[in-house]
């Protein structure tokens, strides 16, 4: 799986290593509990985790739009299987460009 990272430049190394530690979550039934301890870990509030996650977007580098190839940008890890589900993908952008024409096939 191909994921791709663009930070904020305001991060520094312990924030984008809390990105990648966010996402490196791959349980689909503890996800409370993953944000409980990396809020342990990195001594931080919940509202501190996710202003520092806004700051981080995510992308699949192996899905991309079909018709404009922007990738498949990710909200959270649970995205990523419902991502791979999809044989054909276009982005927002187009779908409301072409005027809903172009739909999204699984």
């Amino acid at each position: 799986m191909s994921v791709n990272f663009v930070f904020d430049s305001s991060l520094d190394d312990v924030a984008k290593r809390l990105c990648y530690q966010y996402w490196s979550y791959v349980s689909p039934n503890d996800y409370i509990a993953h944000l409980k301890i990396l809020c342990y870990d990195y001594n931080i509030r919940s509202d501190e985790l996710f202003a520092t996650l806004a700051k981080c977007q995510v992308y699949l580098g192996d899905i991309h739009c079909e018709y404009c190839g922007r990738p498949y940008q990710l909200d959270v890890p649970a995205d990523i299987p419902h991502a791979r589900q999809h044989k054909s993908w276009f982005c927002d952008g187009c779908i409301s460009f072409s005027g809903g024409q172009l739909t999204v096939s699984r």
